[in-house]
């Protein structure tokens, strides 16, 4: 349930961030469940999709590579492996959704896409607008 809540969470953060115009970047939020609670981080992204194969560049806000995310979309469906920077840890495999909306233009934009995955402890999210 506590994932639940906090996905919705980070779903509402995702979508005040298209909220606000144009914005043709991809922006990424992580939520890491540990110990005490949880951790967040976020920053801007990469996203390149050739065919099936997908692949993120997650970078923290201070510009430097956090972790990639690498693997298969089919039918807005995702696999994907993590790995995360400078780490010997070989990340989690996330499962997760692709989508698009449309919308007639508001605020500069004509839509969005998000990107939403979880690895049954933690919850990334990365989401886009569409400009005009």
């Amino acid at each position: 349930m506590r994932i639940l809540a906090f996905f919705a969470l980070v779903l509402a953060l995702l979508s005040s961030v298209s909220a606000f115009g144009a914005d043709p970047e991809w922006h990424w939020v992580k939520a890491t469940n540990t110990i005490k609670g949880w951790s967040i981080s976020q920053g801007d992204a990469e996203v390149v999709v050739t065919g099936n194969q997908f692949r993120v560049t997650l970078f923290s806000d201070g510009g430097t590579v956090q972790s990639t995310l690498k693997g298969t979309i089919h039918n807005e469906k995702i696999a994907a492996t993590e790995m995360v920077a400078n780490s010997d840890y070989s990340g989690s495999k996330y499962r997760g959704t692709f989508e698009r909306k449309s919308w007639n233009e508001v605020a500069g934009t004509t839509g969005a896409e998000s990107i939403t995955l979880s690895d049954g402890w933690g919850m990334i999210g990365i989401t886009r607008s569409v400009p005009k």
